[in-house]
């Protein structure tokens, strides 16, 4: 991976900055607090993107602003690759936007993790270590801040040897171990579980033992009644053919009796019909009156003439409704002539020349047009009252024939309730003769049902007899019937009884058989628990310390040479212990890294820095950050000597591109180039 350019936009104390990465030694050079190390952050959020404890999105975002971006572009092996991320301000936080990334001039759009994923995978990082570590491989091989690094140094052994095993990979050993306590406990509760669910295994066997001892002994009862229930078929068997001699002549009397009935119900029916029209007879005889009273009561009038009579008026009222119209117009007229004279006099009388032919208007014209004009108002005044008095009148006759035209109307609607109420006398007449004859029908209907039934009763009584009879058969065949019913009932209460017993016998068996195959798989689990007790976990710890172990002798060679790299003081001796911890003599004496010199602490920082490069390179095949290191204020409290010693290092790193941020002005001797960043009223710029 080597980086070539980025833009920055509104990120900490950058507005609009683009800034080039050539191959080589690149020194970030500025002032303290100049924005040197904004420009390192601004790379790890295009990579990786916002991370809530070391990487806000507030802690990014420009202050005042309400959106920010940056675009990397980089480089992987041949691939030319730009990533662009996007920040935005809402109400309450600042989130990650979408954005995009371009792999060989493909452009794909993005959510923030979408983005993240196809980095990682372009970074070649191992897929089970980004679950647990995430981004943590960057921050180990290619940029962590030397503050940072120094933080790692005096953390518990506890938690930066944790951390190491997720970044070298071998905390799986741990995992593993942990996976495998896990496992067993779990053995250990289905063991006791599997233990409680076969304790009482030989109970149920001997259950099952009674339960088909139990069917053995139903099987008997009912071999038993099969000879009681033949003998109670043959005897019903007998009755039947008793009740088919009789059959005939019940059903003959069943017929007769159904007849009978029949035609009592109908008698019933008639009676009540009969009663009903006589009452509607008298309630309709009763209103034919009412209304006969009431049309002697109205005027005859006759329709016909009443509808011409209305015609009459309605013509008449639009003759004279014309007339009016035509005088209304005749008097608009007249007004338009009035005022038309007024207007000309008083223009006349107004104007000393004439418009048209531009010569002087003389007083005896005027007088002259005047008097004319006053000559024609009074013809016109004349008219006008004429015609307004014909108005009133014709008005008058108007309001006169609509209060006759409204008397003739109510007449004619007078004349249409009487013809109703007519026609409704003569339907009412019709029902009441209809009813009469209908009940003379009924009446003779009466007569023939009575007869009926007289003639139905003697046969009746004939038949009674064999009816009685066949009661008595049937109640003994009954009694027969009811005795079968109480064996069969016995029979079906014991094959229910047996069938009940086989359901719990299947059912014992399945729990017998589930119970035999939980004692064989604990028989197996405990197999297992000891192999993994015994065995496996052992072997997962030797793995790990052969492991560890060559990792840490990796680890401390490279260390003790770097470190004596940058500090040629013999009484200073260090390593690093089986957790990765730094051990420091001198003198012969243990010290702690707290009590070392500024200059002394940022070497044994830089060169455990750079072993962790080292040895994570190696570790991991397929990154593909090797060819990039990012060295954050490396030489903090160097002496001039110390940072003679920078070059050589740099020498011995043999990284295609190493990114130096450092204000140590030496520094710019021994780089290929120099991005010189300063600070000028808040805001960062390359100068």
């Amino acid at each position: 991976m080597l980086l070539q350019n980025i833009k920055i936009e509104n990120i900490r104390s950058y507005t609009n900055q683009e800034i080039n990465f050539p191959e080589g030694r690149v020194l970030l050079s500025g002032d303290i607090g100049s924005g040197k190390s904004s420009v390192l952050l601004a790379v790890e959020f295009a990579l990786f993107g916002i991370k809530r404890k070391h990487l806000s999105g507030a802690a990014l975002l420009r202050n005042g602003k309400k959106q920010g971006s940056v675009e990397l572009k980089f480089k992987i092996g041949n691939k030319d690759i730009i990533i662009k991320r996007t920040l935005k301000k809402s109400k309450d936080e600042v989130k990650q936007d979408s954005g995009y990334i371009i792999i060989d001039g493909t452009k794909r759009e993005g959510t923030a993790v979408e983005l993240k994923s196809t980095i990682l995978e372009l970074l070649g990082y191992p897929g089970d270590l980004l679950k647990k570590s995430k981004d943590m491989v960057f921050r180990y091989t290619v940029y962590t801040p030397q503050e940072e690094m120094k933080k790692i140094l005096s953390d518990e052994t506890d938690s930066r040897l944790d951390t190491l095993r997720i970044v070298f990979g071998i905390d799986k050993y741990k995992q593993i171990r942990e996976n495998s306590s896990i496992i067993t406990k779990h053995i250990r509760e289905n063991l006791k579980e599997a233990g409680g669910k076969i304790f009482d295994l030989d109970e149920k066997q001997k259950q099952s033992e009674e339960k088909n001892n139990k069917i053995k002994e139903i099987d008997e009862k009912i071999k038993t009644l099969e000879p009681k229930i033949n003998e109670v078929k043959e005897r019903l068997e007998q009755k039947k053919k008793e009740i088919a001699v009789i059959e005939k002549d019940i059903q003959e009397l069943n017929k007769l009796s159904s007849e009978f009935d029949v035609n009592d119900a109908n008698l019933s029916h008639r009676i009540e019909q009969r009663a009903g029209n006589i009452a509607e007879i008298e309630k309709q005889e009763k209103e034919i009156l009412e209304l006969k009273k009431e049309l002697k009561e109205k005027e005859e009038l006759n329709p016909d003439e009443l509808k011409s009579k209305i015609k009459q008026k309605q013509d008449e009222i639009g003759r004279i409704e014309k007339d009016v119209s035509e005088i209304s117009k005749k008097i608009s007229e007249l007004e338009a002539k009035k005022q038309h004279s007024s207007e000309t006099k008083e223009k006349i009388t107004g104007i000393d020349q004439c418009p048209t032919c531009e010569q002087k208007v003389s007083d005896e014209h005027k007088r002259f047009i005047t008097q004319r004009e006053d000559e024609n108002i009074v013809d016109i005044n004349e008219t006008l009252k004429s015609s307004l008095k014909k108005q009133e009148e014709l008005n008058k006759n108007i309001a006169l024939l609509k209060q006759e035209w409204e008397e003739l109307r109510k007449k004619e609607s007078l004349s249409g309730i009487i013809k109703v109420r007519l026609v409704h006398l003569n339907e009412k007449s019709k029902l009441v003769e209809k009813l009469k004859k209908e009940n003379e029908a009924i009446k003779k209907e009466i007569g023939t049902i009575n007869l009926k039934k007289s003639e139905l009763n003697k046969k009746i009584e004939i038949l009674k007899p064999s009816g009685k009879k066949y009661e008595a058969i049937k109640k003994e065949y009954d009694g027969i019937l009811s005795s079968e019913k109480d064996l069969e009932i016995i029979k079906a209460e014991l094959a229910s009884e047996k069938q009940v017993v086989s359901k719990m016998i299947i059912m014992l068996k399945q729990e017998i058989d589930n119970k035999l195959k939980i004692k064989e798989k604990i028989v197996y689990l405990k197999e297992i628990n000891n192999w993994l007790n015994d065995y496996f976990a052992n072997l997962m710890g030797v793995i790990e310390r052969h492991v560890m172990l060559r990792i840490v002798q990796e680890f401390n060679e490279l260390f003790k040479e770097w470190f004596n790299a940058l500090i040629e003081d013999e009484t200073i001796n260090v390593s690093i212990d089986d957790s990765f911890t730094p051990v420091i003599e001198q003198n012969g004496y243990e010290i702690d890294f707290e009590n070392l010199s500024g200059g002394e602490r940022t070497s044994i920082a830089l060169a455990y820095r750079l072993s962790l490069n080292k040895v994570i390179n190696d570790l991991i095949s397929n990154i593909k950050t090797k060819d990039l290191i990012i060295l954050d204020e490396p030489t903090d409290g160097f002496s001039t000597e110390q940072l003679d010693k920078v070059r050589v290092v740099l020498d011995q790193l043999n990284i295609k591109q190493v990114i130096i941020v450092s204000h140590e002005s030496k520094i710019e001797s021994f780089v290929d180039n120099v991005i010189r960043i300063n600070k000028n009223e808040h805001v960062s710029g390359v100068v």
